[in-house]
């Protein structure tokens, strides 16, 4: 498709599926792209950017990526190595010249820069000589049915295309989609522990680290912050690294940064589940956990073989509390009879979208929940990798900055709770797991360093827009700023009101009395006309103006909804107002700081 000459045969029916996750849904497409290949006669291997060295492209025929954008056309950090290598600047314009390709984006069209991620990457691997063999495919999570809007029709334009690449083996026939696949694991009971094995886990035994630079802290407070009759529990959470050297501490993090937390499931919870499956007899026994095709690797920080039981994988790896995806209900279907089999395929066809939708997405019914009301149907337990998700670690802006804090971490949490047509409220997995936790409490971290709301180099005047808990960030900034003399400080910052959830109130107070920082508070429920930060930037148009022309940076972190762009929409009313730029130079105003590293969204949906 791209001009160059036609790439070598393959040599043999394979195909590789990467993906880079953010909420699981790149690891789930592309887990049904293999499942797919695997019925058409396809050796398929599917894996984690992560788990992929950049060398590696060159031994492969034809690789298939998954890859989403974040916020405003950011890429997932764990494909930013791969992202780097392809735009190393020595490659040649054949460098990639035998590689057949396709692309399956996922993103969100609210966004300026929607699947920037994919088109970046197919233009340059189509500059690099690769071929792709289908067109880029897009999810898009405004569609209706999200992914499931554009990805089905994409994978069948898929298969036609690569088909003919490579004859299956003859006497071939596809499986049936109704044929069930092998599991991804097994699960070898262990007969007895002896002595020279270690205890057997139990649900309360410590999980394992889910990367190199995971490391465990300490819960040293865990403190509501919101007025004790207010609808929100918002938490101000901090954390002790373990194992650090005095001198280590100022150095752990830098402002800005992201700290991940890897949740677990309550022990009801994960009982629950167990009773649902009927797998309560078999919870405790001591199992061996291995891959049981090195083509479908199990997720990379287990050991191989894993040494576990049913209720600790419940407890620490499987995500039981999330909302179900598609694949859930194939693989459920997959074991079940009769009419609940015939209801768990027809929420997989495409005409069923919108009854999974009403049943799924719109209440937030849970993968326990669901498990709940299909408990006729019977899954074998070595099959528990291939119906659950892996728990995913959830980020937190960081709002302390280690010299500040002595190397400590502080957070702001919402715990999440509200309801939907289902009786019980629903609950975030990891603030509820954070609200419950005692002090002392030990728990797995990681630091994040790609947030991207970084100290500003030097002393030029910042703008900070902090909706609720968005406003963190700006808390760390403002402490290293202190610090630097950086005196320029204008923060818009909104709540509901100002006796109720303003957070660190003291702390910007003490900052505006010693003359560091001018503060605008949004309280939007405090009167009879609600009040957001949008319309609070026009009260400071003049200075956000004068900020701007003398290098200033401006920094918006909170929800994505609808605050971004009525944001930006103030901003740019301010460019026309006090800078006399008509619309599309206050556009160019816009972008030209965008592209200066000036202006940063970080939000979250």
């Amino acid at each position: 498709m791209n001009g160059h000459t036609d790439p070598l045969p393959l040599d043999s029916r394979a195909f590789l599926v990467l993906h880079a996750s953010v909420t699981g849904t790149a690891i789930d497409t592309a887990e049904r792209i293999g499942r797919r290949g695997r019925r058409e006669g396809w050796n398929v291997t599917v894996k984690s950017v992560a788990q992929f060295n950049q060398a590696e492209l060159l031994e492969h025929g034809l690789v298939v990526f998954v890859v989403p954008t974040t916020g405003n056309g950011a890429a997932p950090p764990q494909f930013l190595p791969l992202w780097t290598a392809l735009l190393h600047p020595a490659l040649p314009p054949d460098f990639l010249e035998d590689l057949r390709y396709a692309v399956f984006g996922l993103g969100d069209s609210s966004y300026g820069k929607y699947n920037w991620v994919g088109k970046k990457l197919s233009r340059r691997l189509d500059s690099l000589g690769a071929h792709a063999v289908v067109e880029r495919g897009e999810g898009d999570d405004q569609n209706e049915w999200g992914v499931e809007s554009t990805f089905p029709d994409w994978l069948d334009r898929f298969f036609t295309a690569i088909d003919p690449l490579f004859a299956p083996p003859p006497g071939f026939t596809k499986l049936p989609l109704t044929a069930t696949p092998p599991p991804r694991a097994r699960l070898d009971k262990v007969a007895s522990p002896s002595s020279s094995t270690a205890t057997p886990p139990t649900a309360d035994s410590a999980p394992l680290l889910w990367t190199d630079d995971a490391r465990w802290a300490r819960l040293v407070r865990n403190d509501r912050v919101t007025r004790e009759d207010w609808y929100q529990d918002v938490r101000e959470v901090e954390l002790e690294v373990e194992g650090v050297e005095p001198s280590e501490r100022n150095r752990l993090y830098t402002a800005g940064d992201v700290l991940e937390i890897r949740p677990q499931n309550s022990p009801a919870e994960v009982e629950r589940f167990l009773t649902s499956a009927g797998w309560t007899d078999l919870a405790d026994d001591v199992v061996l956990v291995s891959p049981t095709d090195p083509a479908q690797p199990l997720p990379p920080h287990l050991p191989t073989p894993f040494r576990t039981s049913l209720r600790s994988l419940l407890t620490h790896e499987l995500d039981i509390s999330c909302v179900p995806r598609l694949s859930f209900f194939e693989w459920l279907a997959a074991f079940s009879e009769g009419d609940m089999e015939e209801k768990l395929r027809w929420f997989c066809e495409p005409a069923g979208q919108d009854d999974l939708i009403d049943y799924t997405l719109r209440p937030r019914r849970t993968i326990n929940e669901v498990m709940y009301e299909f408990r006729a149907a019977k899954v074998p337990p070595e099959y528990v990798f291939d119906l659950l998700p892996p728990i995913r670690p959830r980020g937190f802006s960081i709002s302390s900055s280690p010299a500040s804090h002595d190397g400590k971490v502080d957070l702001l949490v919402a715990v999440v709770q509200y309801k939907t047509i289902l009786s019980v409220p629903r609950q975030g997995l990891t603030t509820t797991y954070l609200s419950n936790l005692l002090v002392g409490s030990r728990l797995p971290i990681r630091f994040d360093p790609s947030g991207q709301l970084k100290l500003p180099a030097g002393t030029p005047p910042l703008i900070m827009v902090g909706p609720g808990t968005g406003v963190a960030p700006f808390r760390a900034l403002m402490e290293e700023r202190v610090r630097a003399g950086a005196r320029e400080n204008l923060l818009f910052f909104g709540c509901r009101s100002e006796t109720a959830d303003c957070y660190f109130r003291s702390y910007w107070d003490d900052l505006v009395e010693r003359g560091w920082l001018t503060l605008s508070v949004a309280p939007s429920r405090d009167q009879d006309d609600k009040v957001y930060v949008q319309h609070k930037i026009p009260e400071h148009a003049a200075r956000v103006w004068d900020y701007v022309q003398r290098g200033g940076h401006l920094y918006l972190c909170g929800s994505s909804t609808q605050m971004p762009k009525a944001v930006r929409k103030a901003v740019l009313t301010v460019f026309r107002d006090q800078g006399g730029l008509d619309d599309e130079g206050a556009e160019r105003a816009w972008d030209t700081m965008e592209r200066e590293g000036r202006l940063v969204e970080e939000t979250w949906g």
